[in-house]
């Protein structure tokens, strides 16, 4: 009984080792004219906007209400400087020009009686079209003393403190965009003729696929090199100064088959080995077929040789079967 139940148990060991032997994982043969080859061209993300701010007007800085990092919208005040003397320019402005026009309005009434000459009508409109201008120009000076966000975004820098003299045009803050960003790259000529400004291109950031449009390329090339700048703007927020890669995808026309990179062995002269199984009636037969290996992608490689469309190729190459082997 013992040895009847041993038999078995080796009986049904060597008919799954024999089955093991026979199931093949197989890909079909299937011959490409071309292979699109995936170029990763680096490039920089910018804010689309950057600004340095400054004050139109000397003065004392009396308010910073913004430091580095700091988000703001479009609108809100980031700076300011003692504004007494220009208050008091626009009191005595907004004075004279009352004073100009109630002086008009009087000549006016006197005209129409008679009592007015049209020279001293003409005198008086002209005061107070001076004064009216003056008036205009005390209110821009004031609104000089105070630094407004130009659009949303943050500090990404602070150059002074409160306290601080100031000349008119000194950089008080350097100012990003925090809606959009772009991505600056330097792309060869024979890339670059190929994009099309308004289409959307993949980029990988941070393992992440985004798309975005080609917005600009720049006419000249840069710095007497073979590449010009193309500029890409994104749909989304992404964090300034991220490195992104522009996904660009070329078709290269050669003749072969993408095939998993297991499926191949090594051999000689820089070839490479692909195992056939052919299928003849009541049996198959595995045979060694040499490839050139042209490109990798991922876990695939394209490779060109004598197969033909239609043939069936073993996945686990070499490590899942004996060359010339016959199974039925």
């Amino acid at each position: 009984m013992k040895l009847k139940s041993l038999l078995l148990i080796l009986f049904f060991l060597y008919s799954s080792s024999s089955f093991s032997q026979q199931s093949f994982e197989l890909q079909e043969v299937k011959i490409l004219d071309s292979y699109i080859e995936i170029k990763l061209i680096p490039g920089k993300i910018l804010p689309a906007k950057i600004s340095r701010l400054a004050f139109e007007i000397p003065g004392i800085v009396k308010k910073i209400d913004a430091d580095i990092g700091d988000a703001f919208i479009k609108g809100d005040l980031l700076a300011e400087l003692d504004d007494r003397e220009a208050s008091a320019n626009l009191l005595r402005a907004d004075a004279k020009y009352k004073l100009s026009k109630l002086a008009l309005d009087r000549l006016e009434d006197l005209k129409k009686d008679g009592f007015a000459s049209a020279q001293e009508l003409d005198k008086a409109g002209a005061e107070y079209d001076v004064a009216k201008s003056e008036l205009e120009l005390s209110k821009i000076k004031l609104s000089q003393t105070k630094i407004i966000a130009p659009y949303d975004g943050f500090i990404q820098n602070r150059m002074i403190d409160h306290g601080t003299i100031i000349s008119p045009g000194h950089s008080i803050f350097e100012f990003v965009d925090s809606s959009s960003v772009e991505a600056h790259i330097s792309i060869p000529d024979k890339i670059i003729d190929n994009l099309v400004i308004g289409n959307k291109y993949t980029f990988t950031i941070k393992d992440k696929k985004i798309n975005s449009a080609l917005s600009r390329i720049a006419p000249m090339r840069i710095g007497g090199s073979s590449n010009r700048l193309a500029i890409f703007r994104f749909d989304e927020f992404i964090s300034p100064g991220s490195i992104g890669y522009l996904n660009y995808e070329n078709s290269v026309s050669a003749k072969g088959l993408w095939v998993p990179i297991s499926a191949l062995s090594e051999s000689d002269q820089g070839l490479w080995s692909l195992y056939v199984l052919t299928v003849n009636d009541q049996e198959s037969k595995v045979s060694r077929e040499l490839v050139e290996l042209i490109h990798i992608e991922d876990n695939y490689a394209y490779v060109t040789g004598t197969l033909s469309s239609g043939e069936q190729i073993i996945v686990g190459g070499a490590s899942k079967v004996i060359e010339g082997k016959i199974y039925n």
